[in-house]
């Protein structure tokens, strides 16, 4: 099964194709003006909500090349995501912004799945599927999760993966950015609890989609220089694309500088090969360690625009930037 799902991943990790994809998402929502308006009034309702949505739809489709799913799949896949908490412009805003909610607060912000699917079955051209995906993504497969305490298989397989695509991003993104952590250890969080939320093959295919340092990840390298992960090499899993953006000092540098871990190894590499160096006159580029999120007051999130961002605004981008800009 590995062998399949290897041959049907994203080729090299490309940003590329993941962004075409999202692009061809975002052109079908624009094809359906209803759904677009929800989407547009979660944004209007709660930022953080809209944003997770659109985070989330990201790794939905980044996970579902990585296995495979056909194009098909992968449409009503990214645009359940997309649309799964449009329920929540039902939910008050101080339920909804509070996460430390009490029995009575929790139960009414857990109608926001119900909620969700009752609009998107009132919204044309809005098939049955996607809201199926809106419908199971906060299922557990242990039964503890909602609106039905669905368990093991009766929770449809893309209704798991939306479940996992959405733990990972609110676990890497807290609202209010209170308690970020690193990705690598949300990663860990989300490897504990296999077999338990989530089912554990698709857990352990995610993590082997987004990579060991995920897209985001705050490291440190060999050199002291500090970086952010902004793409991912799936033939070289800890040799990822980033932004150098620290000096050795820890100093801000004047310019970002686009860092791929790979090329940089494999051009220095010829060198050895040749014997026009020695390994004492070559220094290799290793990442040391990630870093928590706000380490050194590093602006993640910029950092990350500026990459999608620096040829052209396409895709998921443009679809945030589209709404952003609204008045």
């Amino acid at each position: 099964m590995v062998e399949q799902l290897e041959s049907n991943q994203l080729d090299g990790g490309s940003l590329g194709e993941t962004k075409k994809v999202a692009s061809e998402m975002v052109d079908s929502v624009l094809r359906n003006p209803d759904a677009f308006t929800w989407l547009s009034r979660v944004q209007e309702k709660d930022e953080y909500t809209y944003s997770h949505a659109v985070r989330s739809s990201v790794w939905a489709i980044l996970f579902g090349r990585h296995i495979g799913l056909p194009k098909r799949e992968l449409d009503v896949l990214a645009m359940g995501v997309l649309l799964k908490d449009v329920g929540k412009v039902m939910i008050d805003s101080s339920i909804l912004e509070n996460e430390t909610r009490n029995a009575t607060e929790e139960k009414a912000y857990r109608e926001f799945v119900e909620l969700g699917c009752e609009i998107l079955r009132k919204t044309p051209n809005v098939e049955p599927r996607v809201i199926s995906v809106v419908k199971t993504h906060c299922e557990r497969i242990n039964g503890n999760g909602f609106p039905h305490s669905l368990a093991g298989d009766k929770i449809p397989l893309l209704g798991k993966i939306a479940g996992i695509v959405t733990y990972y991003d609110h676990v890497t993104n807290p609202r209010g950015s209170r308690n970020p952590i690193a990705p690598s250890k949300a990663v860990a969080k989300l490897y504990e609890l296999r077999n338990v939320d989530f089912q554990e093959e698709l857990v352990v295919e995610f993590i082997r989609a987004i990579g060991l340092y995920p897209t985001g990840t705050l490291v440190e390298l060999s050199t002291g220089e500090v970086a952010v992960v902004v793409e991912q090499n799936f033939e070289r899993r800890l040799k990822p694309k980033l932004i150098v953006v620290l000096d050795s000092f820890k100093n801000p540098l004047d310019e970002y500088l686009l860092l791929d871990l790979s090329e940089d190894d494999k051009r220095k590499q010829a060198l050895l090969d040749s014997g026009k160096k020695t390994r004492y006159e070559v220094e290799k580029i290793e990442i040391a360690r990630d870093l928590e999120p706000g380490s050194y007051e590093v602006d993640i999130a910029g950092i990350r625009d500026h990459y999608l961002m620096k040829n052209e605004k396409t895709g998921l981008m443009a679809l945030l930037t589209r709404f952003t800009s609204k008045e």
